[in-house]
């Protein structure tokens, strides 16, 4: 018997890992409207940085649940 609960076995794709993040991505956005907005940053810099990290974030995650499926079947 499986408890699907439980199931770390689960495939996800890129855009579920992304999904999965939906806090720190509107983290992100925040702290990039204050940095721009309040402390005068540089725009192009900050939107950068606040769309790469999570996504580098994500995709660690994903490759991870990718790695770890692949290891016990």
């Amino acid at each position: 018997m499986s408890d699907p609960e439980n199931s770390t076995t689960i495939m996800t794709t890129p855009f579920e890992a992304i999904k999965q993040q939906r806090v720190m991505w509107g983290c992100a956005l925040l702290v990039g409207f204050i940095l721009i907005y309040y402390g005068g940053a540089p725009i192009i810099p900050v939107i950068a940085g606040c769309v790469l990290v999570p996504a580098i974030t994500a995709l660690r995650s994903w490759f991870r649940s990718r790695n770890s499926s692949r290891s016990r079947t």
